[in-house]
């Protein structure tokens, strides 16, 4: 009987910097129903640069969890159709995003260009909505 592992190896972290960004198809898809899968499939995602993705081992589709000092959420990952800079994820406006946010506004106004956080492949599910809610 073999031993498994893989569940004791931790997959490798990366610093990131995620910047967001408004879409109209998920805004329209999350006025209509907060709770539908196409809101969740719309905006719990991260968009990054295919050669990012292929030095951090992510591919297409996978999910990966990102962690920031005021939260962590697991979304999946798509790759960019552009060719975007090293370092950088874009994700959409919404509850995904907001768990990452800073709390400290200086100004008043969150954070929401600059969000430092660790991203790293995940194999759990995407982080719920109602998980969302009670954070």
């Amino acid at each position: 009987m073999a031993l498994d592992v893989s569940k004791f190896i931790k997959a490798p972290e990366y610093d990131i910097k995620i910047i967001t960004r408004r879409d109209v198809f998920q805004a329209s898809a999350c006025e209509e129903d907060r709770f539908s899968d196409e809101c969740m499939e719309l905006s719990a995602l991260i968009v990054l640069d295919a050669a990012e993705m292929k030095r951090m081992g992510i591919q297409e589709g996978i999910n990966v969890r990102l962690t920031s000092k005021w939260g962590s959420v697991v979304v999946r990952a798509r790759v960019s159709p552009r060719e975007e800079q090293k370092g950088l994820g874009f994700m959409i406006n919404g509850l995904w995003v907001n768990a990452l946010v800073p709390d400290e506004t200086p100004d008043g106004i969150p954070a929401f260009k600059d969000i430092k956080a660790k991203i790293t492949i995940s194999k759990d599910k995407i982080t719920g909505i109602q998980e969302l809610l009670l954070l």
